[in-house]
């Protein structure tokens, strides 16, 4: 059975609007024309990076389609850059990335940066309708890691988890449902949803401070450089640099200190990464404890350290395996 969707309104105000990047001139004008005779009118197709970009900041899309190697092949680092609410205005646009031969390089690449969907190539639009029908009425909410915003990709949804859900605003349901659009209601509603995803980055980064700073004490103690120690040291950086980032006009400005703090000592084992001085090197764990504890006041340090415990037990059986 096809998916029938709702006409959009003539107001202009609740027009869909699409923007799709496919370098392959029949398919982009088959795909264009089939959204068209649907009753999405306000599709802007491009064959190139740098006019899809343009569209996303200024035509403000509800649904984006791309193919992951157009010339520049950055599919994955435009939708991080959406996630992350550094390319557009609304960081929840659902995305759905095209890509012809999907090794699994690629289909990681693309999964980590924070895409709804994947379609493999060549495609018809009806996968096309039937992929739109699914991010309409049943699409994922996103979820945050230390080095992840967007639809949760967990396939057993109902195992249970640490990390929780945040149901973000989806402008696409709405236009399509015929549902009214106020746009200051929307934008009042992604300021909300993207607090709560900054709230539970500075949790989940916390966490990885604690986490690094446990996986790169041991390496300290060896007597050889090993590229663990560096790109520890280098992670470790660049988590408490973008923790304090985060902070500012949160509840959670008192930690900015420590994460300053963190950032100095952390760079300070970097540049002496053969031979750190030991009171840098003593100051990592009072330090990482201080700001898990400051972002986790109903934690106790028991059950804190127990946490990262596993966390480390089970990343270290990961990479021995």
């Amino acid at each position: 059975m096809s998916f029938q969707y709702n006409k959009p309104s003539s107001d202009k105000s609740r027009d869909v609007r699409i923007v799709f990047g496919e370098p392959e001139a029949q398919l982009r004008h088959a795909i264009r024309a089939a959204l068209n005779r649907e009753g999405y009118e306000n599709v802007y197709d491009f064959d190139r990076v740098a006019m899809l970009r343009d569209a996303i900041v200024k035509n403000d899309p509800d649904l984006v389609v791309m193919d992951s190697e157009m010339d520049e092949r950055e599919a994955d680092q435009i939708i991080t850059e959406m996630r992350y609410n550094r390319l557009g205005r609304n960081p929840f646009v659902p995305v759905i990335v095209t890509i012809w031969e999907p090794t699994r390089e690629q289909v990681k690449r693309v999964a980590s940066s924070g895409t709804d969907d994947l379609l493999v190539k060549p495609l018809s639009p009806t996968q096309v309708f039937e992929r739109i029908k699914v991010l309409v009425n049943n699409r994922k909410p996103f979820v945050v890691t230390s080095d992840y915003i967007g639809p949760d990709r967990r396939k057993d949804v109902g195992r249970g988890s640490e990390i929780p859900t945040i149901e973000v605003p989806n402008t696409l349901r709405s236009k399509v449902r015929g549902e009214p659009i106020d746009r200051t209601a929307i934008e009042n509603a992604i300021r909300e949803a993207q607090g709560d995803i900054n709230d539970q980055r500075l949790k989940r980064n916390a966490f990885q401070i604690g986490f690094l700073v446990n996986l790169l004490l041991p390496e300290l103690k060896k007597f050889d450089v090993t590229d663990e120690r560096i790109k520890t040291v280098d992670r470790l950086i660049a988590v408490s640099r973008d923790t304090g980032n985060r902070m500012k006009g949160t509840d959670y400005q008192h930690v900015t200190s420590l994460c300053n703090a963190m950032i100095r000592v952390a760079s300070s084992i970097a540049d002496s990464i053969t031979h750190p001085e030991s009171k840098d090197v003593d100051l990592l764990k009072p330090m990482s404890e201080a700001i898990l504890a400051a972002f986790n006041p109903d934690l106790s340090a028991v059950d804190i350290a127990g946490q990262i415990s596993s966390a480390v037990s089970n990343y270290k059986q990961r990479t021995a395996s």
